[in-house]
């Protein structure tokens, strides 16, 4: 199965201290962030990205909003530019609302 990165993939410039979020999502305890990491991980694989460039944010909550503690951590990144790039297996693991209400 081919992965579902969904979210677009910008190489990061040698130097560049801007970091590469890598965002896994699920909506229970009971499930577990494995296999869309796995996916993510292969992916980076075939692509010149530095583990050191790479941060990850995993959250264990519901889909229908976005106000998750992970989601708004990564978002603060994105907002200071400390985050360049952001790479998730499905774009409904950000949310199941693309607008927040």
């Amino acid at each position: 199965m081919l992965c579902q990165i969904a979210l677009a993939y910008l190489t990061l410039a040698r130097g560049d201290r801007r970091k590469m979020a890598c965002y896994c999502r699920v909506s229970t305890h009971r499930q577990k962030v494995d296999s869309q990491k796995a996916d993510i991980l292969r992916w980076l694989t075939g692509h010149p990205v530095a583990p050191t460039a790479i941060q990850w944010f995993e959250d264990v909550e519901s889909g229908t909003t976005l106000k998750t503690s992970r989601l708004c951590r990564m978002q603060h990144g994105i907002f200071a530019a400390t985050i360049r790039t952001v790479v998730v297996w499905k774009l409904d693991r950000i949310s199941r609302r693309q607008c927040e209400g």
